[in-house]
């Protein structure tokens, strides 16, 4: 049974995670590109077409884990694709010193930080969860009640905003 609770918590935070990521950024596509030029990691006549492949893959996996069944193990392998390309490219302009902003649930004039990649790498762990439980568990949701699905969509949405929201978070306590 605790497989079952794992694989839903990790199947709804993966599905907010990426539908609050599409959402945001879909209100303003150009600006997205912007940042993905400001990342100075490819030429810049592609981070328009980069901008709308990331927007669509993101939605993907919205959709894939809203299906589940078979496709929860690609939407989790997509979702870790995903994260780890947008890891890699913090990383990167962390390494560099690059003052662009990371734009990852909307517009945003904060510069890239390590709370960024830190929460990426926690929404790793979350996709490499629900990889790991969709063999264990079988089918998701099969024998959770009603309650039970509220509360664990209750406590991983908590935990996305929380989540998302750590480098706002760790900047209030360095500024204390």
């Amino acid at each position: 049974m605790l497989w079952l609770y794992l694989l839903a918590f990790c199947r709804i935070t993966i599905g907010l995670l990426f539908i609050t990521s599409f959402w945001r950024k879909a209100w303003d596509v150009p600006g997205f590109a912007q940042t993905i030029s400001r990342f100075d990691l490819l030429p810049e006549r592609w981070s328009y077409p980069l901008a709308l492949l990331f927007l669509g893959a993101e939605l993907a996996v919205v959709i894939l884990v809203i299906f589940g069944g078979s496709l929860l193990s690609l939407a989790f392998n997509l979702a870790l694709l995903l994260l780890a390309v947008f890891t890699m490219a913090l990383v990167s302009v962390l390494r560099r010193r690059l003052q662009a902003a990371c734009n990852c649930f909307g517009a945003s004039h904060q510069p890239v930080t390590h709370a960024d990649v830190w929460r990426n790498v926690g929404f790793i762990l979350v996709a490499a969860g629900g990889l790991w439980t969709t063999q264990a568990a079988g089918g998701v949701g099969a024998g959770l009640t009603f309650i039970e699905m509220l509360l664990l969509t209750i406590i991983a949405s908590v935990f996305v905003l929380v989540w998302a929201n750590l480098s706002d978070i760790m900047a209030l306590f360095q500024t204390a």
